[in-house]
């Protein structure tokens, strides 16, 4: 990839200086920023990008694909060269700092959209794992071969009772099952998006650091005993690398 990033900087940068002393055809203006500039400017971030490090990598890698993405506005794009620079670039996620996903990942948070005080102490959270004791020691485990496997140890139900006196309050029951379940699994990687395919279908989930998230719409769910009331949240699963 950082020899196809060079050969693209490359390109750019000698496309620049072999034409810069060719009148343009026109003095396209975009936004305010005219093709010549457009071009000089992604000449010089390209430059800059040469000499990245692992400290200004991602810095530096945002402001030649910011370059390039002015540049192609300004300027068009009819070979395609500039969209393929843009791709190649990515995310700009650094490979020398990426996460790998081989390994072990350890649910480590529930999030929902508002905090509840599920376990009645008085305190809410917006993560939900904080406020029960069900979902101890659920993984996902990636292997360097495309495949992997799901693993749950419990699940909660969750029920409710309005507090007396009030029409907004509530308290809550949680009741933890014991459920061994092994879900087996393939995986592939397109930059930050890993997709996950089961028996169930295929998600895709979202790599940021050490953490793979995902948003489940309505994923949160409890009733009252007679489900005349249904409280639902959006909810997203935060796995941990370990």
């Amino acid at each position: 990839m950082k020899k196809l990033l060079t050969l693209l900087i490359c390109t750019v940068v000698f496309t620049f200086v072999s034409c810069e002393d060719e009148p343009l055809e026109g003095d396209f203006v975009t936004g305010g920023l005219t093709c010549e500039t457009a071009i000089a400017n992604t000449a010089q971030a390209a430059l800059n990008f040469l000499g990245v490090n692992d400290d200004n990598y991602t810095q530096l890698c945002i402001a030649y694909r910011n370059a390039l993405e002015a540049q192609l506005q300004a300027c068009g794009d009819e070979d395609g060269s500039l969209q393929t620079a843009i791709d190649a670039l990515g995310d700009c996620t650094n490979d020398a700092e990426a996460t790998e996903v081989e390994g072990t990942w350890l649910l480590t948070a529930w999030l929902g959209e508002e905090p509840i005080d599920l376990n009645n102490d008085g305190t809410s959270s917006a993560n939900f794992l904080d406020e029960m004791d069900c979902y101890n020691n659920e993984t996902i485990v990636f292997n360097n071969d495309g495949t992997g496997v799901a693993m749950s140890t419990s699940f909660a139900e969750i029920t409710f009772e309005i507090v007396v006196g009030t029409t907004d309050e509530y308290s809550y029951t949680i009741d933890c099952i014991d459920e061994v379940e092994n879900t087996n699994m393939t995986w592939i990687q397109s930059g930050n998006t890993i997709s996950i395919t089961d028996a169930f279908g295929t998600t895709d989930w979202t790599l940021s650091g050490n953490e793979l998230s995902i948003t489940i719409p309505e994923g949160f769910g409890t009733s009252n005993e007679d489900g005349t009331i249904i409280i639902t949240q959006d909810l997203t699963l935060v796995y941990t690398k370990q």
